[in-house]
């Protein structure tokens, strides 16, 4: 969303490679960008222990709230006030607007006085502090309890309704340039206080024709209960008609990597090479086992025949015992399999399963230490390559710039691509693991279950792990969870997990409604925390998710974030 900035739109338009593509785009919107505090949640924490009285919460941290989004409301206004001189035929930007001196003044005061602040403001900037000064009366209510003089005073202050401001603020800008149009940006709104994104997430009905509101937020919708859900059902905003859903994150099966692809492009693009290089580069890991991938322009298939020998060579005799009993005795016979039924039951399901057994397990049939799922580095073997790199990014820009960034050193200095590889997946994992601990819970009733959401997630991960590399084999195992009458101290860890990223939901209607309700969805465990549980980077059948699953491992020393690789069992 920062690059729908005015300043962001200008430099965006200066690049020569974007110039065709966005001409063919209308920007004549002013934007105006509102990006969340981080100190939100800590806010809404702390006044919700200090405040018992609800109203007195409420109105503590609305006013926090709105204050923050109009000083953002004036500074993006400021920063798409153009500086060019029209009698001069210099260009004036759609997204800009012309303000003299005497229009700032006018505008300041008109707001100063619609705003409730003490003063009347004669600049853009006396009204920003004024804001903040205000600001400050609020954090000052609680920091100064049990002394309530400041809270009773901050009380006694007209609560105000940003919508509303932000129609004023409309109206008077109006007054002088007409009916302009505007375009409002609520970024990481997921740590706003959950009162104010329900009334800002209930006025996508019909709040303003000058303006379109766009939210970015989390998949799963935690501040709206069912119950306001059934209220707000007749008036409420309807999916497709008040609004769309855009979803940025990756899909729960046959995700789309070509705009990852084009980032990757423009990686190597400036750092001297192509990605077609890159590609080869990461496809010539000797740890990739010899022969079970074809690799080309479009990716790579999978050999079976290769694959059925190195299952044999790893000792996965359950998987041999499987084989068998369907008539396949011997890698040859992998080929004389005939009918799309016959293939399917004996190839295409199987097979994958049995390759990743086969980097995992060691002859005799025993996995590598259940005592512990850290392994050697030298396991990372099934994600080396072009393609599983990518599934491993998810599709995230961040994670691509992380992994891609890493690697192209890696390439350029002409290292080992094997021990590259290794290095990169496992500062990457690590990188995300400690991303998913920063997520915290106030539950108290879970304590006792779990002490973290990466635990939750840990658990997850391992119950299917374990039921994968077992020492029967599983033509389909479980490989993702369906969510059935889950047990109501689950609710908040599970949708926090996947807030952060670490569960993949699969989202109904097209990938187009957001989450209100986890029951009956089915969701799988990031392709980027796949390395700590050796899970493939494919999907499969589904187990039923009540409670939390058990499993072989203990999680006496959660949380556990890093040098996870480094011990070899």
């Amino acid at each position: 969303m920062k690059a729908l900035t005015a300043s962001g739109l200008f430099f965006l338009h200066q690049r020569p490679d974007l110039k065709d593509r966005l001409s063919k785009i209308d920007f004549n919107f002013i934007p105006i960008y509102i990006p969340a505090e981080t100190i939100w949640r800590g806010n809404a924490q702390s006044i919700s222990g200090a405040l018992e009285v609800d109203y007195e919460r409420d109105h503590v941290l609305n006013g926090l709230f709105v204050d923050h989004c109009l000083h953002q409301l004036v500074a993006s206004f400021e920063d798409a006030i153009s500086e060019s001189d029209a009698e001069a035929n210099d260009t004036l930007f759609p997204w800009s607007v012309q303000i003299s001196e005497q229009e700032e003044k006018f505008i300041s005061n008109e707001c100063s006085k619609f705003w409730g602040l003490r003063r009347a403001q004669n600049s853009f900037v006396g009204l920003k502090l004024a804001l903040l000064q205000r600001s400050n009366q609020y954090r000052s209510a609680i920091s100064s309890l049990p002394n309530k003089q400041a809270l009773d005073a901050v009380m006694q202050m007209e609560s105000l309704d940003f919508l509303l401001m932000l129609k004023g603020f409309f109206n008077i800008v109006g007054s002088l340039r007409g009916e302009l149009r505007w375009s409002i940006c609520f970024d990481e709104m997921e740590i706003a206080p959950k009162r104010v994104l329900a009334q800002l997430y209930e006025n996508l009905r019909s709040f303003d024709q000058r303006a379109v509101l766009k939210f970015s937020l989390f998949p799963y919708i935690d501040f709206y209960s069912l119950k306001e859900r059934v209220a707000a059902q007749e008036n409420g905003p309807v999916e497709g008609q008040d609004y769309h859903s855009i979803i940025l994150a990756n899909k729960f099966a046959n995700a789309d990597y070509t705009l990852s692809k084009k980032l990757i492009s423009n990686e190597c693009l400036a750092a001297g090479t192509t990605s077609t290089d890159f590609a080869e580069y990461l496809n010539s890991s000797t740890s990739i086992h010899k022969g079970t991938r074809k690799f080309s322009a479009s990716g790579f298939e999978r050999n079976f025949v290769e694959i059925h020998t190195m299952a044999v060579q790893a000792g996965d005799t359950s998987y041999v015992t499987y084989m068998s009993k369907n008539g396949v005795s011997k890698a040859g016979d992998i080929n004389k399999i005939k009918g799309e039924k016959k293939r399917a039951q004996l190839i295409r399901k199987p097979l994958p399963i049995a390759e990743i057994r086969s980097y995992y397990l060691v002859k005799g049939g025993h996995t590598s230490g259940w005592a512990s799922r850290r392994t050697s580095a030298k396991g990372y073997g099934y994600y080396h390559g072009f393609d599983q790199i990518l599934a491993l990014t998810e599709g995230n820009p961040r994670a691509i710039k992380y992994y891609v960034g890493d690697l192209l050193k890696s390439f350029l200095a002409k290292e080992n691509p094997a021990v590259a590889q290794n290095r990169a997946i496992s500062r990457n994992v690590d990188r995300f693991r400690a991303l998913i601990s920063a997520h915290t819970y106030s539950t108290e009733a879970l304590e006792s279950q779990i002490h973290s959401i990466l635990e939750l997630v840990d658990k997850l991960g391992d119950a299917l792990s374990e039921n994968l590399l077992g020492q029967n084999f599983q033509p389909e195992p479980a490989l993702s969870y369906v969510v059935r009458n889950l047990k109501p101290e689950l609710k908040e860890p599970l949708a926090l997990a996947i807030n952060s990223g670490a569960l993949v939901v699969d989202q109904l209607s097209g990938s187009k409604q957001l989450i209100f309700d986890l029951e009956e969805h089915r969701f799988r465990i990031s392709h980027r925390l796949a390395p700590f549980y050796k899970l493939p980077t494919i999907t499969g059948q589904s187990r039923t998710l009540s409670g939390l699953p058990e499993t072989k491992i203990s999680y006496a020393e959660q949380p556990d974030l890093l040098n996870w690789a480094s011990k070899d069992d």
